[in-house]
């Protein structure tokens, strides 16, 4: 058995196991009239006076009771396709979409705009990451909610 563990710590060791399970995601290029995300997200002020800073909202949030600080960000109300078009969360609570096949069933693209603060709460329609592959828009997204 101690085979096997000394065997799997090797293979960890040659691959670059760090210990966490993650990387560090790559840089995106903005595409002309976007913004690019930023590689890491600032630490969040943790009094309100720093929260000022971030023209960011000091107060009790979610389901936590302690009050804390959530910064504004920089993109918010801005159109998205998903996720990764925003600072914070891509929220498509309007409704909007984009038919690119008229089918049936219409397949295309649901549309949303940047949250305005960088952490979310409430019910909402959170797009995930972009993808280039159209979803059935006859088939109505599921709200999530966030406490």
């Amino acid at each position: 058995m101690w085979g096997r563990v000394v065997t799997v710590a090797v293979i960890a060791l040659a691959v670059g196991f760090t210990g966490s399970g993650c990387a560090r995601k790559p840089a995106q290029k903005a595409e002309a009239g976007q913004v690019a995300a930023p590689l890491a997200t600032p630490p969040t002020p943790t009094t309100e006076e720093g929260c000022k800073a971030c023209n960011g909202v000091f107060g009790q949030h979610g389901i936590e009771p302690t009050p804390r600080c959530v910064c504004r960000t920089k993109d918010g109300g801005r159109k998205c396709r998903g996720k990764d078009d925003c600072e914070g969360e891509c929220l498509a609570d309007g409704g909007e979409q984009e038919v690119t096949q008229p089918g049936p069933p219409p397949l295309g693209f649901r549309l949303g705009r940047c949250a305005e603060l960088r952490a979310t709460f409430g019910c909402h329609v959170f797009l995930p990451p972009k993808s280039a592959t159209p979803v059935r828009l006859d088939v109505a997204p599921e709200q999530m909610c966030a406490d």
